[in-house]
């Protein structure tokens, strides 16, 4: 941040990337203008019950090794992103772009930066946080307690909360219209 001499400026992050920008916010709060926050774990209280039992599941020794060959195959993924987190609908674009990080991931990492996101706390960091923010979730989203994300605002009076509805985890047209939309309207402000 200071070797690229970037002073104040903006963080945000989409669902674990958000749990990576609260970190950095909560490290470096004078130096971020705004947040934007997409669908954000922001305790372990925001995920669906079903969800964490996933995670805890899924990341647990002898199976977490069978999960992690099986998330390299196309057809598995999609199937456990359809039923599981995203729902139908999610642009084939996106749907690649994502197989294709899951392919470059470290397992091992991914399995801890899951295992840490979940885990983490930061409701006494966003109750102190009086800076602009934006708060952006889906309606239907599998993987968090949207009315927790609601809940934000009493937190987080001055945060705007945006609850796109139609829409779930998965990157659907109509999720990336609205979520575009949210966002640019809030960075011009």
């Amino acid at each position: 941040m200071d070797r690229l001499g970037l002073g104040q400026h903006d963080i945000g992050g989409i669902c674990l990337g958000a749990t990576v920008a609260l970190e950095y916010a909560s490290r470096f709060r004078d130096q971020i203008a705004r947040l934007v926050l997409h669908t954000p774990i922001y305790s372990p209280q925001t995920l669906r019950a079903a969800f964490k039992r996933q995670v805890g599941v899924f990341t647990a020794g002898p199976v977490f090794w069978c999960v992690d060959r099986l998330r390299r195959n196309r057809m598995v993924s999609d199937l456990y992103k359809r039923f599981l987190v995203e729902g139908p609908g999610v642009d084939p674009y996106d749907a690649q772009v994502n197989f294709n990080n899951q392919l470059r991931a470290d397992g091992r990492a991914a399995r801890q930066w899951l295992r840490d996101g979940i885990t983490r706390d930061y409701r006494d960091f966003l109750k102190s946080w009086r800076k602009p923010a934006l708060i952006v979730v889906a309606a239907d989203d599998r993987t968090v307690d949207v009315n927790a994300i609601r809940g934000l605002r009493d937190l987080m009076p001055q945060a705007e909360v945006r609850v796109i509805e139609s829409a779930g985890h998965g990157w659907t047209p109509t999720l990336i219209a609205a979520q575009v939309e949210a966002i640019s309207a809030f960075l011009k402000a």
